[in-house]
């Protein structure tokens, strides 16, 4: 299942005991329709971090056969937090996390201030779009992101490969990109936050060579409300 879902209704996607998370929501609404299967997810996504392209694999009982109808069931009992996009079979090797290639997020930047944006973007216009292309190249490659991940993170390794990522304008919003083959916890959060201090004058460009070399300059990860898990590519 390809689904969405509004980050800042959970304390994050992985199951919690007595808080609602994604995943809590998703496992009490399978079960009201006969569905007990484990879920296991693309990946995790933190407190107030939303998703339009999170995936979940799961079994479906055989009595299931109809998927769209499925779906219509599904999404009027998830709504109004969570939305099924699409479900689709695939072969028994398939694995939700480990069968990914390619991963996006994008963080939202508002330039106006309105309560109706406020959930889904921060407000902040960018003073040096110029300057914040330079520094987004120097994320592109294969580097360690120790320095840009939350404390207390259990990956065993810290290298991780951005692909791509790129500062888009539209309409009132800019939109930063990236896309790697994965991400350290907090870590697309801290490397935002990282970018706009270089953008307000409080950091340089070799503050940011000097972090990717492991150098610990500035470690404070932005709001997660304006982050979105957007791409899963297999």
């Amino acid at each position: 299942m390809r689904i969405a879902y509004n980050g800042g209704a959970f304390f994050g996607f992985q199951r919690q005991n007595g808080r609602q998370s994604v995943a809590n929501a998703l496992e009490n609404v399978l079960h009201s329709v006969g569905i007990f299967s484990k879920i296991i997810a693309s990946g995790r996504t933190d407190k107030g971090v939303h998703s339009s392209a999170q995936v979940i694999a799961l079994e479906i009982p055989y009595f299931w056969k109809d998927l769209k109808g499925l779906q219509a069931l599904l999404n009027t009992k998830l709504a109004p937090n969570i939305t099924i996009k699409r479900i689709w079979e695939v072969d028994r090797d398939f694995h939700a996390r480990f069968s990914v290639k390619r991963r996006g997020y994008c963080y939202v930047l508002s330039k106006y201030s309105s309560p109706f944006l406020t959930p889904f973007s921060l407000h902040y216009n960018l003073k040096n779009p110029s300057l914040m292309q330079q520094a987004l190249k120097l994320f592109v490659g294969t580097h360690n992101f120790s320095a840009f991940k939350k404390q207390g993170s259990d990956e065993k390794t810290s290298v991780r490969t951005i692909f791509k990522a790129e500062l888009r304008e539209f309409k009132g919003f800019w939109i930063l990109s990236f896309w790697g083959n994965g991400f350290l916890r907090s870590q697309v959060r801290l490397m935002v936050g990282f970018l706009l201090e270089i953008d307000q004058g409080n950091l340089t460009l070799k503050d940011l060579e000097a972090q990717l070399l492991g150098e610990r300059r500035y470690r404070i990860p932005i709001a997660p409300n304006g982050l979105f898990l957007s791409r899963v590519d297999y």
